[in-house]
């Protein structure tokens, strides 16, 4: 075959150059086109999301000056101090049986099954019931009697109560209606501030009567918010509550302002009102933002605090998208079973955690709680010790759809130019480019991962060079594919053995000298008893494989009870539950391990006659962990919740004991003995609960491997 010749190089270089032309003319539009788009759109973000954040600054003042002129009204003060004594006389009597039978009938039908459903957890009557009489009578008089199905907002019923509390109440209602209504509230609740006890509300609310203090609801946010007025002499101090998933309104999520009652200078109440959501969510409107955008408010903890605009449009197809997302399933399904989205769906990305941290600003890759790429506007909102974050979105799809067609236009006329081209030289390029096809296709079954291919070289010096050079590659690439695989899976088999999950992650990603912090794993210490004995009478290799065989028994139970063995230093045994993966049963998988361990320490000693004792301390809490060393690293953990289970021990005797914090988790479904106050070295007395022989988990963890 007669070599190329010019003319044809030259026909094959004019094509090249066409369509590289017009590429590279192409590539420069669209990326221009980009990335004007990109700034249009976060400038009309930022824009919006600025003006919101002044709406929404706004609107939390005026409501906070609105409940600050509310409760400094002369007539609230005389209402609530005559409110507050006629609700005290009632404690001068027991209920009657009737008043606590309808009390009983209310929670034991009513409210406790709708409460239930609306938290989806079982909640015992008994624990929702007023401590005081004055509770008690409160409830049978206003509580009691209201309009069912129980909401947390009906109209209180008044006028058949005769003691000086009912015509308190039943004047008060009659004045309050026409002030909350300009003031634009639906409810207020009086707090004495004493006790603590909710002695009015203007709606038939099952808070009244109960303490906040010590009451069904002294944990909730709202009471943490009551408790810092206890003490104010300020007549303008107040304290806002965050959203939380209010008990007396069956779950559904609320916030409120409290602020102090005076009567003159005497603090006679706290009046807490509920935060109007209604306007926050009014003044973020989504109008002008398109199919896709949207404005919403999150909270500290990165979760929404307005509704989701894509679950008030189409709740159906919100719940599909979201069950294709990173969202667990548990997450979902509360979400669609209550109809809402506040508290429940996380924005999680740069851009929350920078707004939560006080930077306002714009973020150009961004994932939504939805999982979808978007562009976001982010910026704070403070109102006393509360910061929440508004946030602006829209869908990148949407926002880039006309560089979309642009590149469709684009991509059209670069294949007519193409095919114009291509005829042009087609007829004399069909020698040059024969060979490179070939050539070409073998390099791309290479770059597909095909490293059995070999290409023939061709008869041309040049290309046989370039075809010699390929097939040697080939050999080269099958070799050193072969070598790293067969490294990366050693080393990888190397590292699962001798680390839990979290410390091998950890060395994988480089994080040597970063410990993490956990907060919330629960670990258990194992502590043999005997072992030193066992070895005089067995020799050192004896009781070393008896301990190697016990160790090992151990590590099958923590894989199939989903724990993880972190360290065995001695004859102490470490494991955490909780630690790598999240588990909400991580404490009863931690207590069901113990209960495996005692079980593996008894049965090693009945088949060989041995006298060993396990005894088993477990916490629960925040943990640190990390590797230890440099050249030769340990992983470990430390923090008050380990140094607490390493100290419990007990009195010699196989046992497991567990502190107050582990027995509050699992006490519904395991058995404990009495509390017992011991000694712990470094941590004070503390109460230990010891595990009741036959406290086996009702209902406990499956395996890991039937899950």
């Amino acid at each position: 075959m007669r070599p190329f010749s010019l003319q044809t190089r030259l026909i094959a270089f004019i094509l090249l150059l066409l369509l590289t032309s017009v590429g590279v003319v192409a590539g420069l539009g669209y990326a221009s086109a980009r990335a004007s788009l990109k700034a249009a759109a976060l400038a009309q973000l930022q824009g919006v999301q600025t003006s919101r954040v002044k709406l929404v600054s706004t609107l939390l003042q005026a409501s906070r000056n609105e409940v600050l002129a509310l409760s400094g009204l002369p007539e609230i003060g005389r209402m609530s101090a005559e409110l507050r004594a006629g609700y005290r006389a009632l404690n001068g009597a027991p209920p009657d049986a009737a008043a606590r039978a309808a009390v009983m009938d209310f929670h034991t039908r009513e409210y406790a099954p709708a409460l239930s459903r609306g938290i989806d957890a079982t909640v015992a009557p008994a624990t929702l019931l007023p401590a005081s009489n004055a509770g008690w009578r409160a409830q049978a008089a206003y509580v009691a009697p209201s309009a069912r199905p129980y909401t947390g907002s009906q109209p209180l019923p008044t006028g058949a109560d005769p003691t000086s509390y009912g015509r308190a109440v039943a004047d008060t209602h009659a004045r309050l209606g026409d002030i909350l209504r300009r003031f634009g509230f639906e409810n207020i609740l009086l707090i004495d501030p004493d006790t603590l006890e909710v002695f009015f509300s203007y709606q038939a609310n099952a808070a009244l009567g109960t303490s906040l203090a010590t009451g069904p609801y002294a944990s909730s946010k709202l009471a943490t918010a009551v408790r810092g007025l206890q003490q104010s002499q300020n007549v303008d101090d107040y304290r806002m509550s965050d959203f939380e998933f209010y008990r007396p309104a069956l779950g559904k999520p609320r916030a409120f302002i409290a602020t102090p009652v005076f009567e003159g200078n005497r603090l006679v109440a706290i009046m807490a009102l509920r935060l109007p959501t209604d306007r926050i969510e009014a003044a973020l409107s989504n109008d002008g933002m398109g199919r896709t955008g949207e404005v919403f408010l999150i909270g500290p903890d990165s979760k929404l605090r307005t509704e989701s605009r894509f679950l008030q449009e189409d709740p159906k197809a919100f719940v599909a998208r979201l069950r294709r997302s990173s969202l667990t399933t548990h997450t979902v399904d509360q979400i669609e079973r209550l109809g809402t989205a506040v508290l429940l769906a996380p924005e999680v990305g740069a851009a929350s955690e920078a707004a939560l941290t006080g930077r306002s600003g714009v973020e150009d890759d961004d994932v939504d709680y939805r999982g979808e790429r978007v562009f976001t506007a982010y910026g704070p909102v403070d109102l006393d010790s509360l910061r929440w974050a508004v946030i602006a979105q829209v869908d990148q799809r949407e926002a880039l759809a006309p560089v979309r067609a642009y590149a469709g236009q684009a991509l059209a006329a670069a294949v007519g130019l193409a095919l114009l081209g291509s005829l042009v030289a087609i007829a004399y390029a069909t020698r040059i480019t024969r060979p490179i096809s070939a050539l070409a296709a073998a390099a791309e079954r290479i770059g597909r991962g095909d490293h059995d291919a070999e290409v023939t070289p061709p008869r041309d010096p040049e290309l046989r060079a370039l075809g010699d050079s390929l097939n040697d590659m080939i050999r080269k690439l099958r070799q050193q594919k072969a070598e790293a695989l067969a490294q990366a899976q050693e080393s990888e088999r190397l590292l699962e053995s001798l680390l839990p999950a979290s410390g091998a992650a950890q060395m994988r990603e480089g994080g040597h000298d970063a410990p993490r912090s956990f907060a919330d794993v629960t670990v258990a210490f194992v502590n043999l008893f005997g072992l030193d004995a066992l070895a005089q009478k067995l020799g050192d290799e004896g009781s070393l494989s008896l301990l190697s065989d016990m160790v090992g028994a151990f590590d099958e139970a923590a894989e199939a009870l989903g724990v993880e063995k972190v360290r065995t230093i001695g004859s102490s045994y470490l494991a955490a539950s909780g630690l790598s993966a999240e588990r909400p049963d991580h404490t009863l998988r931690m207590v069901e391990f113990a209960r495996e361990a005692v079980r593996i320490v008894r049965r090693f000693n009945a088949e060989r006659g041995l006298d060993l004792v396990a005894e088993v301390g477990i916490n629960t809490g925040p943990v640190t962990g990390g590797l230890v060393g440099r050249r030769r690293f340990i992983y470990d953990l430390w923090g008050d919740t380990v140094r607490l289970a390493r100290g419990i021990v007990s009195d010699g005797e196989t046992s497991i004991q567990v502190t107050q914090a582990v027995r509050d988790r699992v006490q519904d479904v395991v058995a404990f003995g009495a509390p017992v106050l011991t000694e712990i070295k470094g941590m004070g007395r503390v109460e230990l609960y010891p595990l009741a022989e036959d406290g086996a988990a009702r209902g406990g963890p499956a395996p890991d491997g039937d899950r």
